[in-house]
């Protein structure tokens, strides 16, 4: 079986099912990852329900997100605190 890539995280099981179908009526196969227990849960630590496609079928996966306005061109730009973080890491990384 080809590799699994999450593509999208949904704090909601109807607006994962809302995408899911969407992609579905295109052609893509998707998969829920935790949507059982985003239902059980109101609110989930590790973030809710991820949308996960296979590899192969992902650039054309998100290209469709894009195009159908369930994802934005700055939704892939990290968020300060990933930034801050890597700065971080780099300070030290220079320091060896």
């Amino acid at each position: 079986m080809e590799k699994l890539v999450t593509i999208r995280t949904f704090s909601s099981s109807k607006d994962y099912q809302l995408v899911k179908s969407y992609l579905e009526s295109c052609g893509i196969e998707c998969y829920g990852m935790d949507e059982n227990n985003n239902r059980a849960y109101i609110n989930i630590p590790d973030g809710g329900v991820k949308l996960e496609v296979r590899s192969g079928q992902a650039e054309e996966a998100v290209k469709l997100l894009l195009d159908g306005g369930y994802l934005k061109a700055e939704d892939f730009e990290p968020t300060p605190e990933i930034k801050w973080v890597e700065k971080l890491l780099n300070h030290f990384k220079h320091k060896e």
